[in-house]
C-alpha cells in the first residue's frame, strides 16, 4: 500500500518535532553531560548512510528497466523521502556537533577520536555520491548501523538519583513513539520490484527485499525500541537513591527552577 504524500509530510514534521526536546535541552543547559558520544556517533552514521543511499537513488537514478528504492523516474514521494532522510541526518549532525562543542564528561581525546571516525565515514559515504552526482559515474553503497549500548553505559555510570543530565527524557519518549509510527510507514514508501523476481523462492525474495530496502523500516523500528529501552533505563536509574555516605551536593542537579538554565554542574 502506497503512503500518500500528505502523510509523508506529516511524518516529516513529526520527525522534526521528536528531536526538538533534545535540541532545546542542549541549548538551554549549554553542556552535554549524560549523553554518550558513541551513541550519537552510531545514530549519525545510520542517518548518514540512509541519506547517502536515498541521495544516490533519487539524484543519480540510472537503473534502467527497474525501480528499486525509488520510482523510475523518481516522483514527488521519493523526493519527500529524500527530504526526510536529509532532515534526520542534519538533526543528528547538530546533536553530534553540540556534544563536541559543549562541555561534558568525555576527555578531549575521545572527542577527537569520534570526530576523526565520522570524518572518515563521510569520506566513504556522502562525499562519493556527491562526486558521483557531478561526474555521472555509477556507485553503490552498503548499509551500516550501530546499537545504543554506549548510551546505556552513559546512563548507568551516572550517580543514582542525579538525573539524566543533558539527555532529554521527553525526547526519548517522543522519538520512541514517532519512529514506531515511521517504521511500518516505510513499507509503503520505498519501491521494490517484486514482479521482477519471477519464480525466486519466497525466502530468497524476503532476503533480497531486506538487503535492498527492508533494512530501512527495520532500523527505524530498532531505533524506536532502543529509545524506549533507554527511557525506561534512565527513569529507573534516576529514581534510585544515592548511598547514605554520599556527600551532599555531589549528585544534585543544579538547575534553575524558573527557566531551566544551568546554574551549576553535576559532579560525576
Amino acid at each position: 500500500m502506497t503512503v500518500p504524500n500528505w502523510l509523508r509530510i506529516v511524518l516529516l514534521l513529526l520527525t522534526f518535532a521528536s528531536f526538538l526536546p533534545q535540541l532545546r535541552l542542549l541549548w538551554t543547559r549549554r553542556d552535554s553531560s549524560g549523553i554518550s558520544l558513541w551513541h550519537v556517533l552510531f545514530n549519525l552514521a545510520v542517518a548518514t548512510e540512509l541519506f547517502t543511499l536515498s541521495f544516490f537513488f533519487v539524484v543519480n537514478s540510472r537503473i534502467e528497466g527497474s525501480s528499486v528504492f525509488v520510482h523510475d523516474p523518481p516522483d514527488t514521494g521519493d523526493h519527500i523521502n529524500l527530504a526526510h532522510f536529509a532532515l534526520v541526518w542534519l538533526l543528528w549532525l547538530v546533536i553530534f556537533t553540540a556534544c563536541l562543542v559543549y562541555p561534558s564528561n568525555p576527555d578531549v581525546g575521545q572527542r577527537a577520536l569520534v570526530s576523526a571516525i565520522y570524518v572518515a565515514f563521510l569520506l566513504i559515504s556522502v562525499v562519493p555520491v556527491f562526486v558521483d552526482a557531478a561526474i555521472n559515474d555509477p556507485y553503490t553503497s552498503g548499509h551500516k548501523w550501530g546499537l545504543a549500548l554506549a548510551q546505556t553505559h552513559a546512563i548507568t555510570v551516572r550517580p543514582p538519583g542525579s538525573g539524566p543530565g543533558a539527555l532529554s527524557l521527553l525526547g526519548l519518549a517522543v522519538q520512541a513513539v514517532v519512529f514506531a509510527l515511521l517504521a511500518p510507514a516505510w513499507l509503503g514508501r520505498l519501491v521494490f520490484p517484486w514482479e521482477e523476481l519471477g519464480d525466486v523462492p519466497l525466502s530468497l525474495r524476503v532476503l533480497i527485499w531486506f538487503q535492498v530496502v527492508g533494512y530501512v523500516p527495520f532500523d527505524y523500528a530498532l531505533f524506536a525500541v532502543s529509545q524506549a529501552v533507554l527511557l525506561w533505563l534512565a527513569v529507573r536509574h534516576g529514581r534510585r537513591r544515592s548511598p547514605p555516605d554520599t556527600p551532599a551536593g555531589e549528585t544534585d542537579l543544579l538547575l534553575g527552577a524558573e527557566d531551566g538554565k544551568m546554574i551549576g554542574r553535576v559532579v560525576v
